[in-house]
């Protein structure tokens, strides 16, 4: 199960430092780059991100490639939540397949509230492939951008 985790947190990590680096690049683009704004928490960077390449942003050009692909990675900002900030518990079946139970306590508008996620040893194997292929995707895309404007 420590295993999976990892991985998945792997996943994320690496999207999340490809998005960091894209967000660099277009900041130091002449003019448009003053609008790219460069914030701490991941969330917020994922934000800016799309707010740059998006229909109708600075930079849709050159990141229509990787909107698509950020939107789709997006998807899995809760599980990424969950897996990073869950507590988990593991039992095992009969057979030696594992099942992770992770809960989760965030504090929304003033109040405590509680999630609870489980995941079977095959539903986690699916989940991490999927955010896996996110991540690489994402990153692939993220790279062909900052190409795309360090050629320029």
């Amino acid at each position: 199960m420590n295993e999976w985790r990892g991985a998945c947190i792997d996943a994320f990590v690496r999207a999340e430092a490809a998005t960091t680096e894209c967000l660099a690049v277009l900041a130091e683009v002449e003019g448009r780059g003053i609008l790219v704004r460069l914030p701490h928490l991941v969330g917020q960077r994922l934000d800016a991100l799309q707010a740059m390449i998006g229909v109708g942003c600075p930079f849709e050009g050159e990141g229509r490639p990787a909107a698509t692909a950020l939107e789709r990675f997006r998807e899995h900002d809760e599980f990424r939540s969950t897996l990073c900030h869950g507590v988990g518990n593991v039992t095992l079946d009969r057979r030696g397949c594992w099942t992770v139970v992770l809960r989760v306590a965030v504090l929304r508008t003033r109040r405590l509230a509680r999630s609870v996620q489980l995941f079977t040893e095959n539903e986690a194997e699916l989940r991490r492939s999927i955010v896996a292929a996110a991540s690489r995707d994402l990153r692939s895309r993220l790279g062909q951008v900052r190409a795309s404007i360090l050629r320029a």
